[in-house]
């Protein structure tokens, strides 16, 4: 059975983590005026939220929280219409998005931060916040081009941005097919996450993509270590295991695939396979035949004919002749394929069960679809020699010597039944 490709089993990599977007500050955090950002060169004066403002906008907010959008978008209408600072006016539009937003209007709330962000000398710490919601407003929108403007917008005003910032700017990029300016963002926000405790599952999923996207599977083996160690599942590691494969490391693979198992993390047919594919590669085939023989037992693999030839050819590598013989006639059974037949006759022919050998070897090459035809006409040569059938057996190599690939040893094997005719009949004669 042919393994699954990296590609294959990295398909879901390619895809983005979603980020919680909460775009709306509260009234109560806008009147306190408060930055945690460090401030910018110009010193704006900041103007003040009067109370019978604010208790207007809080009853809008109100409104919003308890389903009522039209009640909260009329009294906004209405605290239009009274004489207002700047920042009374900004304050006015940003509860405008909070109320659009709840109703899940994301272009009217971007509209409503862009009107806040029109409103001229408004403080530092609402120009911050409103720049960065409507990033997010951007992003959720799908407007990604936007959004990422918008976002480099915030970076520019603040000096030490958090991990979250990169990691949205990251998705942003990934969005726009820019994996290559994704990359060290999202590398950034994670190291800086891992400062203050685990990074979130989401935020290596998003590493991932990146980093399949560059070929880097160096990184992207980096990557998925995090996640096993982390967030263990059996999709990661196998993963790993993949890329192990990609950068010519079997060893890893296989180890990788073995731990999963031993956690009782791979739960599909394909997982067990490629494990059991993996030890025989690896020469450790009693193994792979146990983990093939446990998973039909547990109903994971199926019991089909390409499934049962397998364990059959690990229960030949292990020599384990009997077993093998059991499952190959199962396989070549459901099959009815020449190559499970082949394999039946090579078993017998290692135990030197020269009728069933035959038996068998006709039975494939009757059945056709063999990789190597001349090797199954050595084969019966051998077993017809081994019946002491020489006439047919030299007929046989005779046929096989046909084949470039095999004209060597069938010659070989035509030479020595003339010799041994020559030798016998010399012996007959002698006795008379």
């Amino acid at each position: 059975m042919k393994k699954l490709t990296l590609t294959c089993l990295l398909l879901s990599m390619v895809m983005a983590a979603t980020i919680a977007v909460t775009p709306i500050i509260s009234v109560a955090q806008a009147a306190e005026g408060s930055s945690s950002e460090a401030p910018s060169k110009r010193v704006r004066r900041t103007q003040t939220l009067r109370p019978e403002i604010y208790e207007k906008l809080e009853a809008a907010r109100v409104h919003a929280d308890e389903g009522r959008p039209t009640e909260a978008l009329n009294a906004l209408a209405a605290l239009e219409k009274r004489k207002r600072n700047s920042y009374e006016q900004a304050m006015t539009y940003n509860m405008y998005a909070y109320v659009y937003f709840n109703q899940e209007q994301l272009d009217k709330a971007a509209q409503a931060y862009e009107q806040v962000l029109a409103v001229n000398n408004i403080p530092e710490s609402l120009e911050q916040t409103t720049q960065y919601s409507l990033a997010k407003l951007y992003l959720m929108g799908e407007k990604y081009e936007k959004a990422i403007s918008a976002l480099n917008k915030w970076f520019a005003m603040v000096a030490e941005p958090g991990s979250e910032a990169f990691i949205l700017r990251a998705q942003m990029n990934f969005q726009l097919e820019k994996y290559a300016a994704a990359l060290p963002d999202v590398e950034k926000a994670i190291a800086m996450k891992k400062e203050q405790g685990n990074p979130p599952e989401n935020w290596f999923l998003l590493e991932r993509a990146a980093l399949y996207q560059n070929k880097d599977f160096k990184g992207l083996a980096r990557c998925l270590q995090d996640l096993v160690a982390l967030y263990p599942k059996g999709d990661y590691w196998v993963q790993l295991a993949a890329v192990y494969s990609e950068l010519g490391q079997p060893k890893k693979e296989l180890s990788a695939l073995e731990t999963a198992y031993d956690q009782k993390l791979l739960t599909r047919e394909n997982e067990r396979i490629n494990l059991a594919q993996a030890l025989l590669g690896q020469d450790v085939p009693f193994k792979a035949a146990m983990v093939i023989k446990a998973g039909m037992d547990e109903g994971v693999i199926e019991l089909s004919a390409r499934n049962l030839s397998l364990l059959g050819d690990a229960w030949m590598l292990a020599k384990e002749y009997d077993k093998a013989i059991e499952i190959m006639g199962k396989a070549a059974e459901k099959s009815q394929s020449g190559k499970d037949y082949y394999k039946l006759a090579q078993i017998h022919t290692e135990r030197q069960e020269w009728e069933l050998a035959l038996n068998n070897v006709d039975k494939a090459i009757k059945l056709g679809g063999l990789s190597a035809p001349s090797q199954a006409l050595i084969l019966k040569g051998l077993a017809l020699y081994n019946l002491n059938e020489l006439d047919h057996a030299a007929a046989v190599f005779a046929d096989a010597a046909e084949y470039p690939e095999a004209s060597a040893a069938a010659r070989q094997w035509e030479d020595y039944i003339d010799s041994e005719r020559k030798r016998l009949e010399y012996m007959a004669s002698s006795e008379l």
